[in-house]
């Protein structure tokens, strides 16, 4: 519950004219108003001046006592600008916020009102008539859902009108992150010496000047991407930079994405500029770098995807790449992170290896996050480079992840603290998953037993918009953008609705910047969330889904060949084949001018998996063309192995 009410407003408007004060509380109701659906609410009454809103009917969401929090602060910014803008009697206005449960009854007559009814309403308007003016006091319910999202100052207990006992109160200042996304709710623990191990190759990267290659292996949520936040934060406050780039699961590949998310964000490069914005872009930011060299630019060009970017060997490419890692950390301390390098192709897994190689006399490390399975396709991964090592994450042991699961379930008994690390497995994720399960609701005495049916029965819960939603960026992949879902037909104000909540719920996340101009880029929190959801779409739906998400990438990508191989999958998902293979063969002749033949193989193959059988023809073309994308990747193998043995031999090196 949200109580709003103006001080003293009834006799500091006795001499003003009746129409101009009827004229001015319109406008306080209005603005107020508006505030309070803006973040979920209904209001529930008008009480004379006083405004009653109700948060968590008749839907409820994970986050309605954040919400409620959020619109109480918003309420005296409203008044303060009618008082700037509107003549008469200065309005002052003090808030109460409360939580806990109360009879909702939904009226009748009404679409949108509320009636409430219960103690926790009355202890939200006696917090309101005790709140300073221009401020907002909550109680202690409020204050134990939302600390983590709210900066409080402590006050003294209230005392009530009807209670026995004071009231315990809060005042709330402001959220603690101003673009509404929660900070992480888990507490760091159980990984002193791996971080510590970090630091110091960290310290010896920036003294000797020298690049390391530093693998973190382990399995989903586990904490590699946590450990590397750490260490980001440690050392961006010691002068050092982070770049964090990451391999994308949904996709056929051209080879080198990973390394083009880095070129594009140092250059500025959006997804959908054209060719002539993105020479531009690059020639400015290499410019900026010292990089002033022709070749190089025209190297670089491959890994951002411009149509006529070629490279007349592999060799060439990898040197364009050393050089602007190099330059990127010439002057300044720097970190590049590799996340989910377990779905990188063999392009990709040899450019970083070369990297770690062949760099010299710069401060850089390069960190690599993956799953185990990376060692199935790499098993000597990181083996022979002097300056590599791998650490392996394993589970948080029984003493630390108790005192997570304690420290995210603050509300409830110590033995449900110890019913959610029993069946954790010291995973963190899952931790943190089965304690927002029964934050919000879910039954401790049946806890899920797999991350997985614990996610289910989470995203079974949502309401029908959200989860349709959720459903359709699942379709788009582990990364997506407000554009896309927007063009698959969900109403605007429905949608931003729809991902204010689940970013609330700690589904999906705004990412910090997007590669895709003027649109917001969004991510599952993780993949594992991205999987469940879409492994609950009916194959129909999916089809459908996949074909929407194709026409729509068609329409607004200016040189649709430049995300060929995410076209090929989404149509082949639709069951489109034909486009499929048009789109794959792009792809892969996208990879044969990048040198990518491990890739151009792989794209090749799939298109011949698709072509029927009496094809003969068309089948032995593109054969052909797949047999002498093998033969290049077979001699470029030949030609890498040379140069690791010259890199180890290198003077330079010891």
């Amino acid at each position: 519950m949200v109580f709003a009410d103006l001080v003293g407003y009834t006799s500091r408007s006795e001499t003003t004219d009746a129409e101009d004060v009827r004229e001015l509380l319109e406008h306080y109701y209005q603005r107020v108003s508006a505030e309070i659906e803006r973040f979920g609410g209904t209001v529930e009454k008008f009480i004379g001046d006083a405004v009653m809103a109700v948060f968590g009917a008749p839907v409820a969401r994970g986050d309605d006592a954040e919400r409620a929090v959020r619109a109480a602060l918003q309420i005296p910014v409203v008044v303060a600008a009618l008082n700037e803008e509107l003549s008469g009697p200065e309005l002052l206005v003090r808030v109460g916020v409360n939580t806990g449960e109360a009879v909702v009854e939904l009226d009748p007559t009404s679409e949108r009102t509320a009636l409430v009814v219960g103690d926790m309403v009355n202890t939200a308007s006696r917090l309101q008539s005790a709140a300073p003016v221009g401020r907002v006091l909550v109680g202690e319910e409020t204050h134990r859902a939302t600390h983590r999202a709210i900066r409080y100052e402590d006050v003294e207990p209230i005392i009530a009108k009807n209670k026995a006992d004071p009231v315990p109160a809060w005042l709330a200042v402001e959220p603690l992150r101003e673009d509404g996304q929660r900070p992480s709710e888990t507490p760091f623990l159980g990984r002193v010496s791996e971080l510590g191990l970090l630091d110091d190759v960290w310290h010896r990267v920036v003294s000797g000047r020298r690049a390391h290659l530093v693998t973190i292996l382990g399995e989903p949520g586990i904490g590699k991407s946590r450990i590397a936040a750490e260490l980001a934060n440690q050392m961006e406050s010691s002068g050092g930079r982070c770049l964090l780039v990451r391999e994308l699961p949904y996709t056929q590949s051209v080879g080198y994405e990973a390394f083009g998310q880095l070129v594009k964000e140092v250059a500025g490069v959006f997804e959908f500029d054209v060719d002539a914005t993105v020479t531009q872009k690059l020639e400015h930011s290499l410019a900026e770098l010292g990089l002033e060299d022709p070749e190089v630019a025209q190297r670089l060009a491959v890994f951002v995807g411009t149509a006529e970017a070629a490279a007349e060997d592999r060799r060439e490419v990898f040197d364009a790449a050393r050089r602007f890692a190099e330059a990127l950390a010439h002057d300044q301390p720097t970190l590049l992170v590799f996340d989910d390098i377990h779905w990188a192709h063999p392009s990709m897994l040899d450019l970083i290896d070369s990297l770690a190689a062949r760099i010299r006399d710069t401060p850089i490390l390069l960190l690599c996050l993956a799953r185990p399975e990376l060692l199935d396709i790499r098993p000597m991964w990181g083996g022979g480079q002097i300056s590599s090592f791998t650490i392996r994450l394993e589970p948080l042991g029984t003493e630390e992840s108790h005192a997570l699961a304690a420290q995210l379930t603050p509300a409830l008994a110590g033995e449900v603290a110890a019913q959610i690390e029993a069946t954790a497995g010291g995973n963190p994720l899952f931790i943190e998953e089965l304690s927002s399960w029964v934050a919000e609701g879910g039954d401790s005495a049946v806890l899920p037993t797999t991350v997985k049916a614990m996610i289910a029965a989470r995203l079974d819960a949502l309401p029908k918009d959200e989860r349709s939603v959720l459903n359709d960026a699942a379709v788009v992949g582990k990364v997506f953008w407000r554009g896309v879902l927007g063009g698959l037909g969900t109403n605007s104000d429905a949608l931003d609705g729809a991902l204010e909540s689940l970013e609330s719920r700690d589904l999906i996340r705004t990412d910090a910047s997007s590669t895709v101009e003027g649109d917001r880029e969004y991510a599952f929190r993780h993949i594992l969330i991205r999987d469940v959801a879409y492994s609950t779409i009916t194959k129909s739906d999916r089809r459908d889904r996949h074909q929407a998400v194709a026409q729509y990438f068609e329409q607004a990508v200016p040189e649709a060949d430049s995300i060929a191989a995410i076209l090929a999958y989404h149509w082949k998902e639709a069951g489109d084949t034909q486009r499929a293979v048009g789109y794959l063969l792009a792809a892969a002749e996208r990879a044969e001018r990048a040198w990518a033949n491990a890739e151009a193989v792989t794209l090749f193959e799939e298109a011949l998996s698709l072509i029927p059988k009496d094809e003969e023809e068309r089948r032995r073309s593109i054969s052909l063309r797949r047999g002498v994308a093998w033969f290049r990747y077979e001699h470029s193998q030949v030609d890498e192995e040379t140069l690791r043995r010259a890199a180890r031999t290198d003077p330079a090196s010891s």
